[in-house]
């Protein structure tokens, strides 16, 4: 399977080359992202920053004009009222940061946690998570 680029370089390229407003947003929500859940890693895809977990895309950043998005692709498994969120149906939710506010780094680390804790296990990281509804005590 083809993966894309994951050079350090090629995402400080990719900051580099936003706008200002919408780097600074994107420089802000990375950094809460990373330090939510540092076992993400980073790629370059669709010309957005996306992070993956066990080899799957989970989380993107996407510049917009008017703010800069997460892209939270497993966003239809969120519990109801964690954040303002759009998209509906069995897909991807978009937590939007306009550039005219401060991002909420507490919302954005909830958002990263509860995301990367309905994913599947990442067992190649050695960080396998415990599936909702298992009995930890049964084992």
């Amino acid at each position: 399977m083809r993966t894309g680029p994951r050079s350090k370089a090629l995402v400080s390229a990719w900051l580099d080359f936003q706008p200002e407003a919408q780097r600074e947003i994107a420089q802000v929500l990375r950094a809460a992202v990373r330090e939510a859940e540092p076992a993400l890693t980073e790629i370059i895809r669709w010309g957005q920053l996306v992070f993956v977990w066990a080899g799957a895309p989970l989380l993107a950043i996407a510049p917009h004009r008017s703010h800069v998005s997460l892209q939270i692709f497993n966003g239809h498994l969120l519990p109801d009222g964690l954040a303002a969120m759009e998209g509906s149906g069995r897909g991807a939710r978009s937590y939007k940061c306009r550039l005219s506010q401060p991002v909420d780094v507490v919302q954005v680390q909830m958002l990263v946690a509860a995301s990367v804790a309905r994913a599947p296990p990442d067992e190649r990281a050695g960080l396998p998570r415990e599936q909702p509804g298992a009995d930890a005590e049964s084992s």
